[in-house]
């Protein structure tokens, strides 16, 4: 396909030979035939038409047959294109003008083209015009290209990012409208400009260094600031391409302004530091209640001064960050419960609810479904699907009170539970797995069950991986003031009445007592108490006051007792040996045993 510029100068020539001499088509023809440009001639008198071979490839049809009529073929973009070119022609007729046409054609395959046609007139002697000739082109490949090249220069302009050419002294030789935006300069005053011009910072050596490296691999994106005109900077994100063209080398570099981007990238950063130092912050605040929680009276709800329970509630600390199954053994109204939530609250399952179950109360042909839940229709009147207490904890803790007094049946499966993690609803076939913590109470002698084969033994050693023993208050007497003040707060909310102050016989009574229901107790004769006082409490109890006349010698047991339990305390239950509590008594290691076994101090129960 020849070029325009070719074409251009092939016409022009055409057309000066036309008007000399119309009789040398012959020889122009052998010339436009290796051009392959097609020639064309047409009698006004005779209408006919010759065309030349390129004309008929040109148009898909068969060498020698007849021209169609040019309207039959001709497609022009518009009326006001197809006018022009009518014009043109009858100008050409009546006085004898050159013309060049661009015109659109279907050919005879039905495929579109894209045409230049030009043409000249001959005259006769009498100076009437008698034919004209012309030349038609094939353009469509060079119309295309045109086309793209207008589109990719307008897309080229049209884009927010800027878009810079440079040559190989690193000078500007073109660039798009967002550049000279960018920069603040209009685009003509750019052009023949280095970088280092428009911003001292870029110098030439740096600019080049960048290009040698861009040439090493292939492409190279960075990011800097760009000086505009009026001296602000900005940050962009630079990347530069060789573009090769033509056997030239252009360098390229496409501009974007990233002002929000790095503003963003700021706020995300600061957003990210503030989050990390709230996080640090709660993480000490956590830490703080923690530690408040060892230090001051309450723990979760249990009130305690005493040194030795102190360290019981270290123990319950420490094993609630374990997964561990635990066991509470204690007397009745020691707050087993309270010691399975402070355990619970302080794990991390404590996003869940604790889940309570009272073994005690569960009648015996319930006591599976309520555990394990039960299929509709698996027994009489399960009308419905229920999900069982298992089912309901888990992620979560399970707090199984009372757990002695299940039956065989039901701890054989409470085994399977422990041991496996799984069970299957009552009437269903489905196994069911779950992440249960399980922690269990009892006021029982699980050992003296075991022995009287009401509780599995296997299931004992399951559940007695972490034992607590609650100490009864009777062994913490010097709590009894703290838990007074407690539960008087606690009464005064809800009865609405105020204790002004405590005689010292009440609180004489009250520390003299042995207190068998234990805090539960305490909590009861308080809340009677402050039933029937007015300003002062007043302990009306027979029963307390019977144990507050007791003879001294009765108070002396007491005294000898709790000072026994609070060395085997001491001592962690260590009787004889350097360290023990005979040695720290002053006493012989068989007589304090004596007096232990005679005094009732069970030492399992104090450390």
């Amino acid at each position: 396909m020849m070029s325009k510029d070719r074409l251009e100068v092939v016409d022009d020539n055409l057309i000066i030979k036309l008007n000399e001499a119309g009789s040398k088509i012959k020889e122009l023809e052998d010339a436009f035939h290796q051009t392959q440009t097609g020639i064309w001639e047409y009698d006004l008198d005779t209408e006919y038409i010759k065309w030349s071979k390129e004309v008929y490839d040109i148009y898909g049809l068969p060498e020698g047959l007849k021209p169609p009529k040019l309207e039959e073929i001709i497609k022009f973009s518009s009326e006001e294109e197809q006018a022009e070119a009518y014009n043109k022609i009858n100008n050409a007729i009546a006085n004898g003008n050159p013309y060049i046409v661009y015109c659109d054609i279907e050919d005879h395959n039905g495929i579109r083209k894209h045409v230049r046609a030009t043409g000249a007139a001959s005259k006769d002697d009498l100076g009437r015009v008698k034919r004209l000739y012309g030349t038609i082109c094939d353009i469509s490949e060079y119309h295309i290209e045109k086309q793209n090249l207008q589109f990719s220069d307008f897309t080229i302009e049209s884009i927010s990012d800027g878009v810079y050419w440079f040559d190989n002294d690193l000078r500007f030789i073109r660039v798009n409208q967002a550049a000279a935006d960018l920069l603040g300069y209009a685009k003509e005053e750019l052009i023949g400009k280095r970088g280092s011009d428009v911003n001292p910072k870029f110098t030439y050596e740096k600019s080049k260094a960048l290009w040698d490296e861009t040439k090493e691999k292939g492409t190279l994106t960075f990011v800097t600031k760009h000086r505009r005109r009026d001296g602000t900077e900005f940050p962009v994100e630079i990347t530069n391409n060789i573009i090769r063209w033509q056997g030239q080398e252009f360098k390229c570099s496409i501009v974007r302004d990233i002002t929000i981007r790095k503003k963003n990238e700021e706020l995300l950063l600061e957003a990210l530091s503030e989050i990390k130092e709230l996080k640090n912050k709660l993480e000490n605040e956590n830490e703080y209640l923690r530690d408040e929680i060892n230090v001051e009276y309450n723990f979760d709800e249990i009130v305690a001064e005493n040194k030795n329970f102190q360290k019981l509630l270290k123990k319950v600390e420490q094993v609630s960050k374990t997964s561990s199954t635990v066991l509470i053994i204690g007397e009745t109204g020691t707050g087993k419960e309270l010691f399975a939530r402070a355990i619970h609250n302080l794990s991390s399952r404590n996003a869940n609810a604790l889940i309570k179950i009272n073994c005690a109360a569960l009648p015996s042909q319930l006591a599976e479904s309520e555990l394990f839940g039960h299929e509709k229709g698996a027994f009489t009147g399960a009308v419905a699907k229920k999900i069982g207490k298992f089912e309901l904890a888990d992620k979560s803790t399970i707090f199984l009170d009372e757990v002695g007094e299940l039956s065989l049946e039901i701890q054989a499966k409470l085994l399977r539970v422990l041991q496996e993690g799984e069970f299957e609803r009552v009437g269903g076939n489905e196994t069911i797995k779950v992440d249960v913590r399980v922690i269990a109470a009892t006021n029982k002698n699980l050992s003296l069950a075991i022995e009287e084969k009401e509780f599995r033994e296997d299931l004992f050693y399951r559940l007695n991986v972490f034992p607590i023993y609650p100490t009864p208050l009777r062994e913490r007497k010097s709590d009894i003031q703290a838990l007074v003040a407690h539960f008087l707060k606690k009464f005064e909310n809800t009865m609405g009445k105020r204790i002004s102050s405590i005689p010292e016989d009440t609180m004489r009574k009250l520390m003299n007592y042995d207190w068998p229901g234990n805090v539960r107790e305490l909590e009861n004769v308080i809340e009677r108490a402050m039933i029937t006082s007015n300003n002062q409490l007043i302990i009306e109890d027979p029963l307390i006051n019977k144990r507050s006349s007791l003879p001294h010698g009765n108070r002396l047991v007491d005294s000898e007792r709790q000072a026994i339990i609070d060395v085997l305390i001491s001592t962690e239950g260590k009787v004889s040996g350097a360290g023990g509590a005979a040695e720290v008594l002053g006493i012989n290691a068989k007589t304090l045993e004596s007096k232990i076994r005679k005094l009732k101090i069970d030492k399992r129960k104090l450390y």
